[in-house]
């Protein structure tokens, strides 16, 4: 399957870590060590999880609004819901008057684009889809709390879109070659890992230890499957494009593969970590580092626990 068009958007507002050190006494330094992270985004008042999604689909080139016609799918994917009923795929289906689309939203929390990928190659295997919308998009900030000096600097705000074809197209920026993701809720806590439950405490991290350490382990076990299963080696990437939780988990996977700091993708310092969105956000904005022919490899974790990895090629 091929990629089209990638698009992504992110909230105006800002908080930097100054604001949170105001917030929490602890120092603004503590967050930057910890995390990577300098500053992150924030939805406005009028915002949300579906809000922001039709934010990054408009944001599709005028070629690819055009596209958008052609799609019978539309997959979304996040775990801030804004409406648990109408989802961000409904509200973008709506929106942008896609009228021949099923749609329907997924998550394996910020692992989740990758089962989307998955999803999309089935639909068009199976010939019962030519044109996928899959749609991403996180509002962290609505369940999270600043205030929270254990996790609450994590989270950014943000959404992506990415417009894909079954057959190839002149003009389209990757080939998707392989996709591979897995449910990993039997590894250390599970569960217990990061916690977002209705009539509780809001997204949190109770045992931050513990994902750090299974991210690790998934992100490069699923890059390493992936590579393995299509002959390659991690030195033949151009481009290593991790979900964004941490960039101390980003530098800990490319290290133990063997990749070099110049071919990994980065966004975290300035928009944190924005859940199902981090990976297409960041390879959109890294796009121009590859020449055609050249490998990119996605790789995603997601609390609960799961992993993903899509190989890519540019076209």
């Amino acid at each position: 399957m091929h990629i089209l068009d990638l698009a992504s958007y992110l909230p105006a507002s800002i908080i930097d870590n100054q604001r949170l050190s105001e917030l929490t006494g602890r120092d603004s330094e503590f967050f930057l060590r910890r995390t990577g992270i300098q500053e992150r985004r924030r939805a406005a008042a009028d915002e949300n999880t579906n809000t922001m999604a039709l934010s990054a689909v408009r944001s599709l080139s005028a070629h690819s609004q055009t596209l958008l016609a052609e799609v019978d799918l539309v997959v979304g994917c996040s775990y801030t819901s804004w409406d648990l009923i109408g989802t961000l795929a409904h509200a973008v289906q709506r929106g942008c008057g896609l009228r021949r689309a099923r749609a329907f939203t997924l998550s394996s929390a910020c692992s989740s684009v990758a089962n989307a990928l998955e999803v999309a190659a089935a639909f068009f295997d199976a010939g019962r889809s030519e044109c996928v919308l899959i749609v991403a998009a996180d509002h962290n900030s609505l369940y999270s709390d600043d205030t929270d000096s254990h996790s609450g600097h994590l989270w950014g705000d943000g959404a992506a879109a990415l417009l894909l074809q079954r057959t190839p197209c002149a003009g389209a920026p990757f080939a998707v070659l392989d996709v591979w993701t897995a449910g990993l809720a039997h590894m250390g806590r599970g569960l217990e890992g990061v916690v977002l439950r209705p009539h509780a405490d809001g997204l949190t991290m109770p045992n931050g230890r513990d994902v750090f350490v299974q991210a690790c382990d998934g992100m490069e076990s699923a890059a390493r499957l992936l590579l393995e299963r299509n002959g390659l080696q991690p030195r033949d990437l151009r481009l290593l494009v991790p979900h964004q939780a941490n960039q101390r988990i980003i530098d800990h996977v490319a290290d133990s593969l063997g990749i070099a700091p110049e071919s990994v993708a980065s966004t975290i310092a300035h928009y944190g970590n924005t859940g199902c969105a981090s990976a297409i956000i960041t390879l959109q904005q890294h796009q121009q580092r590859l020449q055609v022919g050249e490998l990119a490899l996605i790789v995603t974790f997601g609390g609960g626990y799961s992993a993903g990895a899509a190989l890519l090629r540019k076209q």
